[in-house]
């Protein structure tokens, strides 16, 4: 064996002990420098370069034991404060299926099952989100054309053979219906987190494919009726535009443009029923600061665990509840927002800050329906609302969260991908 082979077959097994790959060339790079200092050390002490070699790797010590000390050193980090508001507001929510199913006067939700199904629901997620913590994020960026078709023909989809439930379009798959409209929002970030890592906005052609790519996917949502994910991903798409370096007057002719159509036929569609939330009547005096159950069942009892879940919060289990599920979430969004800044490869900080406007305009968007000061129907409380299809793609989500959380230092040239 060549006397420098013995420095690569050492370092080589050394960083099999690893399994943070993400440190292994500083790793390497360190540990080579420091065997070269040593061999030249002895190498001055009069040794010949194979004695000096192998005093330098004698001084190191074995290369298991030096890998498995080193593995402790760098492990991968968990983002607790990330993960724990978020593990809270799920068992919050469950809670609340559980007394829907168990506790309350609604026959129907009994029926329906909801407190198992979300367990089930939840400890899927759960698996997804813990399974993705250990997945590299950047394998995601060269997919992201694939997302944005799949995404588009979903829509499309939905638009010529779905069907509409309490005027929802659902999408049957064959083994469930499901609504791909409320998770449209966070599979358009994963694409255009990728699609736009290093778009030139400045260039004149570059900027109307830009805005064409960015349009087609909310023409087909406003197409559907589903305002409130129309709306989130307008938002959403306008945030990736400036965080991508498109310019102020760019952006904000988009979502002008962009909106025209679904606040008209917002309007037009309002005037055949009314979007109201099923507890309008009753006065938000009439919650307790701990909270009573309600004696009387609420009008809309279909939109009870999804849509209004956080209005029956501030009813039956009172203001304290509310506020401690509104500051948990509130919280999250906080921490994830807060987190992008630290991120220092560019798809990475495109992708997260993509997924805290998701998260934080479902959220606004959601207190404010709950509260009767939104008309826009059908958004879902993040981590808290009954439905298998935005449970588990929110999960997905804080997994993809922790995975750029877990490499936040790299830095990579970005790939010219356009």
């Amino acid at each position: 064996m060549g006397v420098e082979k013995k420095f690569e077959v050492y370092i080589e097994k050394l960083c099999k002990r690893i399994r943070n790959k993400d440190v292994h060339a500083s790793i390497k790079l360190e540990i080579n420098d420091h065997l070269h200092a040593l061999k030249e050390d002895a190498m001055q002490r009069g040794l010949s370069e194979e004695e000096a070699i192998d005093k330098a790797l004698n001084h190191m010590g074995d290369a298991e034991v030096l890998g498995k000390q080193l593995n402790k050193t760098h492990k991968a980090p968990m983002d607790a404060k990330t993960i724990l508001p978020v593990l809270a507001a799920s068992l919050f929510g469950l809670f609340v299926m559980y007394y829907l199913q168990f506790h309350s006067a609604i026959i129907e939700l009994h029926q329906m099952n909801v407190f198992n199904k979300s367990l089930v629901f939840y400890l899927i997620g759960l698996l997804l989100m813990l399974s993705l913590f250990t997945f590299d994020y950047r394998r995601l960026l060269k997919y992201s054309n694939h997302f944005y078709v799949g995404t588009i023909l979903i829509l499309l989809l939905t638009v010529l053979i779905g069907v509409r439930v309490d005027g929802v379009p659902y999408l049957n798959v064959g083994v469930a219906s499901i609504n791909f409209t409320e998770i449209t929002p966070f599979l358009l970030v994963i694409s255009f987190a990728g699609i736009f890592h290093s778009w030139n906005w400045k260039e004149n052609q570059k900027s109307w494919v830009g805005t064409g790519i960015l349009s087609i996917p909310i023409i087909l949502l406003a197409t559907t009726g589903a305002f409130a994910a129309t709306f989130i991903s307008i938002i959403v798409c306008t945030v990736i535009m400036l965080v991508s370096k498109a310019t102020l007057k760019q952006a904000i002719t988009f979502s002008t443009v962009a909106t025209i159509w679904p606040i008209v036929h917002l309007f037009v569609q309002a005037q055949t029923y009314t979007l109201t939330s099923p507890y309008a009547d009753l006065k938000l005096g009439d919650a307790d600061f701990i909270g009573k159950t309600l004696h009387d069942t609420p009008s809309f009892i279909s939109e009870v665990h999804t849509d209004f879940i956080f209005a029956y919060t501030i009813y039956s289990f009172g203001w304290l509840a509310a506020t401690i599920a509104f500051v948990l979430i509130g919280y999250f969004i906080y921490r994830i927002s807060s987190t992008a800044k630290s991120v220092k490869h560019v798809y990475g900080k495109l992708l997260i800050i993509g997924l805290a406007a998701t998260f934080t305009v479902q959220f606004i968007l959601s207190i404010l329906t709950n509260l009767g000061l939104s008309v826009l129907p059908g958004v879902a409380m993040p981590f808290m609302s009954f439905g298998g299809s935005h449970i588990l793609l929110e999960m997905i989500a804080v997994g993809l969260i922790l995975s750029i959380y877990r490499k936040r230092k790299t830095v990579d040239q970005p790939l010219a991908y356009n």
